[in-house]
């Protein structure tokens, strides 16, 4: 993806929305493409959480052991709690179909954290919709 690309794909991504042209292209620059074809494991429940994910295209399946909390796809993101707390990631993540994805490091998400509390919100924000969902499906 060109930097252009990756800058009109994170205005659809929550957590960045709210940020400046000027700022996507930074978040555009430090992030990373992968690609992964269905089946794969993408980050495993109990690893370390080193990375956060945002998804291009394709789905990915949230499991917590044998049982699916979610689905994901487009402009979604997972892997933010154990990038924000350090520590090991609480549930696995499986590609669904063949994914793209954009991959944020910790230490390059603290520092946009640390410079735009706007993408701190949206953080909170995802946060508290996903503990909403997890209280429903208990």
């Amino acid at each position: 993806m060109l930097t252009v690309q990756k800058v009109l794909f994170l205005r659809k991504v929550d957590l960045f929305a709210d940020l400046t042209t000027r700022d996507l292209g930074h978040v555009a620059r430090i992030a990373r493409e992968i690609d992964f074809p269905a089946g794969a494991v993408i980050v495993e429940e109990g690893g370390y959480g080193d990375a956060l994910y945002l998804i291009v295209g394709g789905q990915v399946t949230v499991t917590l052991g044998q049982r699916t909390l979610g689905v994901l796809g487009e402009a979604e993101c997972f892997g933010e709690m154990a990038v924000l707390t350090g520590e090991v990631r609480s549930a696995s993540v499986r590609a669904a179909t063949d994914c793209l994805v954009l991959q944020i490091e910790q230490a390059d998400f603290q520092e946009i954290l640390s410079d735009h509390f706007e993408v701190v919100l949206a953080v909170i924000r995802t946060l508290c919709r996903r503990l909403r969902a997890a209280d429903e499906g208990a």
